[in-house]
């Protein structure tokens, strides 16, 4: 009797309230239809700003800020040294981070080896003088050629010993040998190390001083390894001093050295740096700005993307006044322009301009973005 009675009487009740449903509440499920969106008057879009942009594929160029160590140029640094043994007996260069020019003087050495060459040389260069071809009979011109080879070895020998074209000339000139030799610096620079004194005896080869240039420099940064890839010989950058802000040096990358660090994972690169003004010193605190070329990459305009610390959110014109926010994926940021590497296509329309506006509009109704990735 109960089962005859819920057949006959609530079935049909169910039923009909089944199927009238759909009708009573179709304004409530509407929403679900389309893709949550905004929808805008063209009025109210001229009067929000909001103007059009294309995600379209651009030249990307990555931006980095790196810190920077500046160092001597060690393909300029130098070394004085004396060919022949001696005593030094005048040092014009006497201490340690002195500035010397090219052929500045910076020793005088008394050595008996140097002395006996000069007389050897003078001895043979007035020998040379005495033999005309005619004085030697038939023997004449070979032995004026003989002399003349001889002066001319013991002459270059002379040079040999970074003795001097004028310091030859000047013992031809006078006939008397110089008691001490005076050493020139063959480079400008700076003295990094000292290793004689007055006094001082010195062997052939002997290193009497260490210099190195500072008219160039190298200024060695460290990159990390997920920034290896950006890496060009040849990339451009500026540098700016820590204690000087206002000077900007433009410098070139032009070596990468091949090991990467165990203890900081960075990578070294090499950037030369003209230093004309002088401010440079080795071991100076710089930063860098470089850019180096990251190819071709999907991008919209940085002011089209919204950033609310969680997550990117650009709105994409549906048409008709409609703008679908939707999250996506983004990169690098250039000139204005942000890389977008998902949820976005190429040629797909965002809005720029007012993006805060439609952001606290769709807030207001509830729409949340779409994922795009």
């Amino acid at each position: 009797m109960a089962r005859r009675y819920l057949n006959k009487t609530i079935l049909p009740f169910a039923a009909a309230a089944f199927l009238l449903a759909p009708a009573a509440y179709a304004d409530d499920f509407s929403m679900f239809e389309d893709a949550p969106s905004i929808k805008l008057s063209g009025e109210l879009i001229q009067k929000l700003g909001v103007k059009p942009a294309k995600a379209e594929y651009r030249e990307s160029v990555k931006k980095l800020k790196l810190p920077g160590i500046v160092q001597a140029d060690e393909t300029s640094s130098f070394s004085v040294n004396s060919k022949f043994g001696g005593w030094i007996e005048k040092l014009y260069v006497d201490y340690r981070g002195r500035n010397v020019k090219k052929g500045e003087r910076v020793a005088e050495i008394y050595s008996p080896e140097a002395v006996a060459a000069q007389e050897e040389y003078l001895a043979f260069l007035k020998h040379s003088a005495n033999i005309s071809p005619s004085s030697g009979g038939a023997y004449g011109n070979i032995f004026a050629e003989d002399a003349r080879r001889l002066t001319e070895s013991a002459r270059q020998r002379l040079k040999y010993w970074d003795i001097t074209e004028k310091q030859i000339q000047e013992i031809e000139k006078t006939g008397r040998s110089k008691r001490t030799i005076t050493l020139y610096s063959p480079a400008s620079g700076y003295v990094t190390a000292k290793n004689v004194s007055e006094g001082m005896k010195t062997e052939p080869g002997m290193e009497l001083f260490s210099a190195v240039s500072l008219a160039n420099l190298w200024i060695i940064a460290d990159v990390y390894e997920e920034e290896l890839k950006h890496i060009r010989v040849g990339s451009k950058a500026n540098v700016t001093l820590a204690g000087i802000p206002n000077v900007i040096y433009e410098l070139t990358a032009d070596y990468i050295y091949p090991e990467v660090s165990q203890r900081t994972r960075t990578l070294k690169v090499r950037f030369l740096v003209n230093n004309r003004s002088g401010l440079l010193k080795p071991s100076m605190y710089t930063e860098i700005l470089a850019e180096f070329p990251a190819g071709r990459v999907l991008a919209v305009p940085s002011d089209a993307v919204i950033d609310d610390g969680r997550r990117k959110i650009v709105f994409v014109s549906l048409g008709e006044g409609r703008f679908e926010p939707r999250e996506i994926l983004t990169g690098a940021q250039t000139d204005g322009f942000t890389e977008v590497r998902k949820g976005l296509s190429e040629g797909e329309t965002v809005a720029r301009g007012a993006n805060f506006l439609l952001d606290s509009e769709a807030q207001l109704k509830g729409i949340s973005p779409v994922k795009g990735f």
